[in-house]
């Protein structure tokens, strides 16, 4: 057999054998999604665990034993203290539901003088609702299975934990299928994207807590709502889906508010939550946190289109990441100069160039 024919024989050989690994991953794709969760884990924790490490001077694996024990203590205690308020409040939330929608229905047409059949709108509003949604208590009852899924919890776990410990020896792994001339400029990449996704974060992070606290402050304290804590958590958690997530935190407090006090306290649920969006993104996080990604505003809305129709509310969420990874890849290989050139559109009075 000529050279050129084993060349080619070898070529087919791993192209069916990169076909048969796809195909073999693709009937196994049920296994991944608790590695997978717990390898974004692991990605998230290991700067706070070398630091942690180098700081303290213990071991990794005790950085880590500290981090998952403080976070176990830290869920029990926040359970302890608002579990069953939260839980109380779901359930009296899903119970009213027909009667916000109608109060609702009750307050606009009376405010803007609709001449409607309340109850026939209600039950028209609730059976489109629970056909596209699903009902509440099917949602809790998934919930629940979720929940006793015991096995993916325990495996995620366990593999975040190994991930961490292991991490060096895992990025020596994934460097041996990198040419060995551009090893050094994938570790320089990779660093970059580390420092970028890291910050990212942790920005998050805090202003999930942020916008948590202060939407509780309005709806419980300055409106005098009810399921305030409900709606002020379901609000801070809204904040991390890019332009969609702030609108729909605004929109549910908005609906369970004018159910309850009339259609003239939406201007106040919108002006709070309003102002609170703008001291955020004009004092926090400039000041405070910075920002991690700097994506035009139609990149970052064209990212979250993609990421929902790829992959749902998941692709959503890390739609941020992503683009702003690609950007930075982009930004490392193709760096910009210092003086870009820009297009100047001549003036009227300047004379014709010839």
């Amino acid at each position: 057999m000529s050279e050129s024919a084993r060349t080619q024989s070898g070529n087919l050989f791993k192209w069916l054998l990169v076909m048969g690994l796809f195909w073999f991953l693709y009937q196994i794709r049920e296994v991944f999604p608790p590695f997978i969760v717990g390898g974004i884990i692991a990605y998230l924790l290991i700067p706070v665990v070398n630091s942690m490490s180098a700081s303290l001077k213990i071991k990794p694996a005790i950085s880590v034993g500290i981090l998952y024990i403080g976070f176990a203590i830290t869920v029990f205690f926040a359970t302890a203290w608002f579990g069953q308020s939260i839980t109380d409040q779901f359930q009296a939330l899903v119970a009213q539901r027909s009667d916000i929608v109608r109060n609702l229905l009750g307050q606009m047409s009376t405010s803007f003088g609709w001449n409607i059949d309340i109850e026939h709108t209600t039950a028209e509003l609730m059976a489109n609702l629970e056909q596209s949604y699903g009902s509440p208590e099917e949602i809790m009852h998934l919930g629940g299975i979720l929940s006793k899924s015991l096995l993916a919890i325990l495996v995620c776990t366990v593999s975040s934990i190994y991930l961490i410990i292991d991490s060096a020896r895992v990025g020596h792994f994934l460097l041996r299928f990198v040419p060995s001339k551009e090893r050094e400029t994938v570790r320089k990449l990779s660093n970059q994207m580390n420092v970028m996704l890291s910050k990212y974060v942790r920005g998050q992070l805090f202003l999930i807590v942020l916008m948590s606290c202060v939407a509780y402050g309005i709806l419980h304290f300055w409106l005098k709502i009810k399921y305030a804590l409900l709606i002020a958590i379901l609000s801070g958690f809204l904040e991390i889906i890019p332009v969609l997530g702030p609108f729909l935190a605004i929109t549910i407090a908005t609906i369970v508010g004018v159910a309850q006090h009339g259609v003239q306290v939406a201007i106040w649920i919108i002006l709070g939550y309003w102002i609170a969006r703008l001291i955020e993104d004009y004092v926090v996080v400039p000041r405070f946190i910075g920002h991690a990604v700097e994506l035009h505003p139609l990149a970052i809305i064209f990212a979250v289109l993609c990421g929902e129709v790829m992959a749902g509310a998941l692709g959503m969420l890390i739609a941020i990441p992503v683009a702003a990874s690609i950007k930075e890849i982009i930004d490392f290989l193709y760096p910009p100069e210092d003086n870009e050139s820009r297009i100047i559109l001549p003036h009227e009075d300047d004379p014709p160039s010839t």
